[in-house]
Order: structure tokens, then C-alpha cells, then sequence
């Protein structure tokens, strides 16, 4: 009876710890945020560094197709209000992600498109399509990037 009772205090001093965490406020969304797309930018090296091999791994362009597929419909939600360099925080996000919505939403389906394209491709294993593929969603990027991103300091 005095393990349970200890059981059950512990497990209630956890929820109370967990449930008085401070939510991620700009700072914390901005930190995902990068975090997200160093994972999109793994696995783009990954699949390039794949298609420039003599011998390219489809398991290994496969994984990363879907990995860039599985983070493409969240991209636009990364971007909340008040989440640019207002924030404090060192972000290369530009203020015409909000003040033109309607284009960086256009370019997040583009995106979201192209990653899906590959993603399809790389799961059919045929290396040309998937080559072809892997330009069209780096046009994608390059596209967001130009108009969104702004350069490194």
C-alpha cells in the first residue's frame, strides 16, 4: 500500500511538473521552426549525395523523400505571427512572410506539391523520375527562398 501510495504522488509531481513547463512562446516557435528545416535540409543532402553516387540507394532516397513529404504540409504553420526578427531571435525569415500571406502560402503548396512529386518518384524507384523530381522541389526552395529568406550574416 505505501508503494502505491508513493506511485501515485510521484506520478502526480510529474504531471504537475510537465503541466507548469512554460509554453514555447516566439523564441521556442522560432527554434523548431529551424530545427524543422535542418531535418528537410538532411534529407535533401541525403538524397542528392545519393543521386550523385555511382551506385544510388533507393531505401536511403526513399527515407528521406518521405521525411521531406511527411514536413511539407507543416511548413506554413511555422511561421506564426510575431515569429520574425521582432521576436529577438536570430532568424532569417523576412516580413514578407506576413505581409504577403497569400504568396508565401502559394509557395508553401509549391512546396508541398514538389515534396509529394518526390516523394511518389522515389517509391516507384525509377532514378530519372526522381532526379527530375529532386530539381522541381529544389526549384521550389530556391523559389521560397528567394522571396522569404533572407541572407546569412
Amino acid at each position: 500500500m505505501r508503494n502505491l501510495f508513493f506511485g501515485i504522488a510521484a506520478v502526480a509531481a510529474m504531471v504537475g511538473v510537465a503541466s507548469a513547463q512554460p509554453r514555447p512562446g516566439a523564441a521556442g516557435a522560432i527554434h523548431t521552426r529551424q530545427a524543422h528545416y535542418k531535418q528537410i535540409g538532411a534529407a535533401m543532402k541525403g538524397i542528392n549525395d545519393q543521386l550523385r553516387a555511382s551506385a544510388p540507394s533507393l531505401p536511403v532516397l526513399r527515407r528521406n523523400a518521405a521525411l521531406v513529404a511527411a514536413l511539407a504540409p507543416r511548413v506554413s504553420g511555422w511561421f506564426p505571427r510575431g515569429t520574425g526578427a521582432e521576436a529577438g531571435v536570430r532568424t532569417r525569415a523576412l516580413p514578407e512572410i506576413w505581409s504577403d500571406p497569400q504568396r508565401f502560402r502559394g509557395a508553401a503548396v509549391a512546396f508541398v506539391v514538389a515534396a509529394r512529386r518526390l516523394d511518389a518518384t522515389a517509391r516507384q524507384g525509377d532514378l530519372a523520375a526522381i532526379r527530375m523530381s529532386t530539381r522541381l522541389l529544389g526549384n521550389a526552395c530556391r523559389d521560397c527562398h528567394d522571396h522569404f529568406r533572407g541572407p546569412e550574416e
